[in-house]
C-alpha cells in the first residue's frame, strides 16, 4: 500500500514576503513537499489537509489563524500555529523543529495544534456513495448518521484511530445488528463512532485501532456510521449527543472521475444553460472542490452538481449524475501488474528481483504433483520458502488452489464427472484446502486464494483447465471459503478465472452467485482476458478490456475486477516491441478508466515454455527487450 501524498501549506505573510521566505527556505528543503502560500487573502486554503499559519500582525482576522482558517476554510484538518513578528523569529523556530525532525511542532509546542476530527472513507466497496444523508427521513424516524455503501463482505476500515469501547456481536434491540464503537480524543475533544450493520468483527474491547485498520466485514448492502460527541451533540435521536458526520468526512487522495465513455462538460455555474469552461476527458481525474462528505452523497444523483478543478486547472461545475470517485493518486493507487509463475518449471521461480517493479505474482499450489501425492508436508515445504521470500520483497502472492490440490492423479476421471461425484469429491478438497491455509495463517505471505482454474472452460476444449457447472462450482466455492475464512480472515478469496468473457463467462459467474447462500460470496471475481485490451490492436480481437472489467464488476456490486491471466498466446515469434506495445496499453487503460476496481493484471507467462503464453524471458532465461523493461516499468 503506497502511503497518501503529503499535503501541507505554509502560509506566510504578503508584506516584505521575499524576507519571510528566505527565512522558511531551510524547512522546506528539509521536509519534503510544503507549498509555500503568500498570504490568505486570494488563496484556496481547503486544498491542503495541513496548514502551517505563520501568526503575524495583520495577516489573520483579528489576528487569529485558528478561528480565521476554522470559519473560512472548513476542509483545513490540522491547524498548525506559529507566532512570529519578524522573518528572524520564524527562522529561529524553523530551525528548532528541523533540528528535532519535527515538522509541525508536535514534540516542541504541541498547544500550537489544532486537529479537526476526521472520517476516512471506511468501506472497500466502489463505487463509493452515501446511500443515505444524515437527518433523511424514512419510515418516520430521522437517520442519526450515514448509510455508506457496502454490499456483504466489503471489508471495513476504521475512520479514525481511538479506542474500541464497545464490540456487539448479537444484535439488539438498536437494530444496528453486530456493531462497534471507537472513542477518540482529539485536541480535547472525545467523540464516539459507531460502525453499524457488521459481520466477521476482528476488534475487541480496550483495543487500539489506528485509521484504516480493518475491524470487520459488512453484513448487509451498507453500513450505518453514526458520529456522537458527548455532552455536545443532539438529542431526539436513536442515540443521543450525535452530530453530522458528512462534514468529518476527509479521503485523502480522493479524485473524481467521469463514468461517460466521452468527455463530461465544466461549466460555469451548475446548470446545462451556462456557459462550457472546458472537458473531463474519461483519461482525468479531477479534485473536487467541495468537502467530500457532500461530494459523496452526490455522486450519481441526477439533478446535481459538484464544483471540480481539472487536470488542466480548470474550475468549474460539473453534472455529478456522470461522476464517480477514483482513487488514482490516493492509498488505492497499487500496483496492479503482476506475473505467472510455475515453481515446477526450470525457468519459472525467477529470484525477486528479478521482479522489481511488480504488484504481484501468481501461482498454484501443486499438491497432487501429477501423481495424485495427498502429502501437504511435502508440499508446504516446497512452496514455503519461495511465498517468504516473495512476500519479503513487498509483492503481493495469488495462490491457486486448483484440482491440483486435491484430485489429479487421485482416480478422478474429469470427463465423466456429475453432480453425485462433486459433492462427494468437494469436503475431501475443502479439507486440503483449509489445512494449507491454516498453516500459512498469519504468516503474511498470501494476499489472496483463488479457487479453481477456468471452471467455466467448454469441456471440449479444456486442457489446463477442469470445467465445472456452475452449481456444482457453487457449492465447492461456498465450503472453499468457509473453510478459509474459518481459519484466515485477513487473505482475500477469489473466483476462479473466468475464461468465456463479458458474455457466457458473466453468466456462469452470476449463476454461480445465484446458487451460493446470500451470506457468502467471494472478495472478486476473477477473469482470463486473453484477446482483450486496447480496441484496434491486433492481440486484441475479441474487443475491449472495457467489457470484461465491466461485465464482471456487475455481478458482484463493490467487489473489485481481478484479471489473473491475460497476455499473447502461441505467437512465440513476434517481435517483442509489438508484444510491448500491447501489454503497455492494456495497463495504462486500465489505470487511467478502472484504478480501484481492478485489483490486478496478472501477465502469463514470465518464461518461454511455460506452456503457451509469451515469456517475459526466452528459453535461453535472457530478457525479451523492449517488452521486459516496459513491462516491469509499466
Amino acid at each position: 500500500m503506497t502511503t497518501p501524498p503529503i499535503s501541507h501549506a505554509l502560509v506566510l505573510p504578503d508584506a516584505d514576503f521575499m524576507s519571510w521566505f528566505r527565512a522558511v527556505e531551510a524547512y522546506t528543503k528539509t521536509f519534503e513537499r510544503v507549498v509555500v502560500v503568500r498570504s490568505p487573502a486570494g488563496n484556496d486554503l481547503n486544498r491542503f489537509r495541513n496548514v502551517t499559519a505563520v501568526q503575524a500582525p495583520g495577516v489573520w482576522l483579528n489576528n487569529d489563524a485558528l478561528n480565521h482558517i476554522r470559519r473560512v476554510y472548513p476542509m483545513v484538518v490540522r491547524v498548525d500555529v506559529i507566532r512570529a513578528n519578524t522573518p528572524a523569529e520564524l527562522g529561529n523556530a524553523l530551525q528548532q523543529r528541523i533540528q528535532q525532525n519535527d515538522r509541525y511542532g508536535e514534540k516542541i509546542s504541541p498547544a500550537n495544534i489544532n486537529d479537526r476530527f476526521t472520517l476516512d472513507w471506511p468501506s472497500d466497496a466502489r463505487p463509493a456513495r452515501i446511500t443515505r444523508a444524515f437527518n433523511e427521513v424514512v419510515g418516520g424516524q430521522k437517520n442519526e448518521g450515514l448509510d455508506i455503501y457496502a454490499p456483504p463482505g466489503t471489508a471495513i476500515h476504521a475512520g479514525a484511530s481511538g479506542t474500541v469501547s464497545t464490540v456487539v456481536r448479537q444484535p439488539t434491540s438498536l437494530g444496528y445488528g453486530q456493531y462497534v464503537q471507537i472513542s477518540t480524543t482529539i485536541s480535547g475533544l472525545t467523540y464516539l463512532t459507531t460502525y453499524a450493520r457488521l459481520n466477521n468483527i476482528r476488534v475487541n474491547m480496550g483495543q487500539a485501532v489506528k485509521a484504516g485498520d480493518v475491524i470487520a466485514d459488512s453484513n448487509f448492502d451498507s453500513i450505518k456510521v453514526v458520529v456522537q460527541q458527548p455532552g455536545k451533540g443532539l438529542s431526539g435521536y436513536v442515540l443521543p449527543d450525535v452530530v453530522d458526520p458528512t462534514m468529518m468526512i476527509y479521503w485523502q487522495g480522493l479524485r473524481l472521475r467521469t463514468t461517460t465513455s466521452s468527455s463530461l462538460r465544466i461549466r460555469e455555474k451548475p446548470g446545462t444553460e451556462f456557459k462550457i469552461l472546458g472537458m473531463l476527458s474519461a483519461f482525468d481525474r479531477a479534485d473536487s472542490l467541495e468537502p467530500h462528505g457532500r461530494t459523496l452523497l452526490k455522486l450519481g444523483q441526477t439533478g446535481q452538481w459538484v464544483k471540480i478543478r481539472s487536470p488542466q486547472n480548470i474550475e468549474g461545475f460539473a453534472a455529478a449524475e456522470y461522476l464517480a470517485a477514483d482513487e488514482t493518486e490516493g492509498i488505492k493507487a497499487l500496483n496492479m501488474t503482476g506475473m505467472n509463475l510455475d515453481l515446477l518449471h526450470n525457468l519459472g521461480k525467477p529470484a525477486p528481483d528479478r521482479l522489481k517493479g511488480l504488484g504481484w505474482v501468481r501461482f498454484a499450489y501443486n499438491v497432487s504433483m501429477g501423481r495424485g501425492s495427498t502429502d501437504l508436508d511435502a508440499a508446504y515445504n516446497f512452496y514455503a520458502p519461495f511465498l517468504e521470500r516473495y512476500a519479503k520483497a513487498g509483492l503481493k502472492v495469488i495462490l491457486v488452489f486448483s484440482h491440483q490440490v486435491y484430485g489429479e492423479g487421485a482416480g478422478y476421471h474429469w470427463p465423466s464427472m456429475d453432480t453425485a461425484k462433486w459433492r462427494e469429491f468437494t469436503p475431501r478438497y475443502v479439507d486440503y484446502v483449509r489445512k494449507i491455509a491454516q498453516r500459512l495463517a498469519g504468516k503474511d505471505w498470501v494476499t489472496a486464494y483463488q479457487i479453481w482454474n477456468e471452471q467455466d472452460t467448454p469441456p471440449s476444449v479444456a486442457h489446463a483447465a477442469v470445467p465445472i457447472p456452475p452449481a456444482d462450482y457453487a457449492y465447492l466455492l461456498t465450503e472453499s471459503i468457509k473453510a478459509i475464512r474459518g481459519v484466515d480472515s485477513k487473505a482475500k478469496i477469489i473466483t476462479g478465472g473466468h475464461v468465456n468473457g463479458p458474455g457466457g463467462g458473466v453468466n456462469y459467474a452470476r449463476a454461480t452467485l445465484t446458487a451460493m447462500p446470500s451470506n457468502i460470496r467471494p472478495d472478486g471475481i476473477a477473469c482470463h482476458s486473453y484477446g482483450r485490451g486496447p480496441v484496434g490492436n491486433m492481440y486484441s480481437p475479441f474487443g475491449s478490456i472495457d467489457e470484461d472489467v465491466e461485465g464482471y464488476g456487475r455481478v458482484l456490486p463493490g467487489g473489485q475486477v481481478w484479471i489473473t491471466e491475460w497476455g499473447v498466446l502461441d505467437r512465440p515469434n513476434d517481435p517483442a516491441s509489438q508484444v510491448a506495445d500491447y501489454a503497455t496499453g492494456f495497463i495504462s487503460r486500465l489505470k487511467n478508466l478502472y484504478s480501484g476496481k481492478v485489483a490486478c493484471a496478472v501477465w502469463y507467462a514470465w518464461a518461454e515454455g511455460m506452456h503457451n503464453g509469451y515469456g517475459l524471458v526466452g528459453t535461453n532465461d535472457q530478457p525479451k527487450q523492449p517488452l521486459y523493461d516496459r513491462f516491469l516499468k509499466a
